[in-house]
């Protein structure tokens, strides 16, 4: 896995421990000890969050429609909270529960993002060094 992959994780815990199947996108390609970076997806429209393409760093979310680079929903991209994943949890999710890899975004709307992400005023620091290290 790495930077700009789409990845199906099925039974995604949440911080409240609830769990729900949840597209995710890796924001980064770790090195040595570093953790997967990993935003949410939702095709759930809130009525502050507008359904116009592109991005809204201001509101922590980009917008993609249906039909766009492989979604086929509309979908917001968001990124109010940055997830940590390491590696065993990873991998144990998809050994243990079947969670995969479905598609990397093309490569224009994935510098996109991190242009987005990066005009965020609500990202860490750290964080932001680790998605705009990758090149891709």
């Amino acid at each position: 896995m790495k930077a700009g992959d789409v990845f199906y994780f099925i039974k995604f815990k949440f911080d409240d421990g609830s769990t729900q199947n949840k597209l995710l996108i890796i924001l980064n390609t770790p090195q040595n000890d570093e953790p997967y970076l990993v935003c949410l997806t939702t095709s759930q429209h809130k009525k502050w969050r507008k359904k116009e393409l592109g991005c809204h760093a201001e509101a922590n979310y980009y917008f993609v429609d249906a039909n766009q680079d492989n979604f086929d929903a509309d979908t917001w991209i968001v990124f109010e909270k940055v997830y940590t994943l390491d590696v065993a949890r990873l991998l144990n999710s998809c050994f243990k529960d079947g969670s995969y890899t479905l598609f990397e975004l093309d490569s224009t709307l994935w510098k996109a993002l991190k242009n987005c992400i990066a005009k965020s005023k609500d990202i860490e620091q750290d964080y932001l060094e680790l998605i705009l290290r990758d090149k891709t």
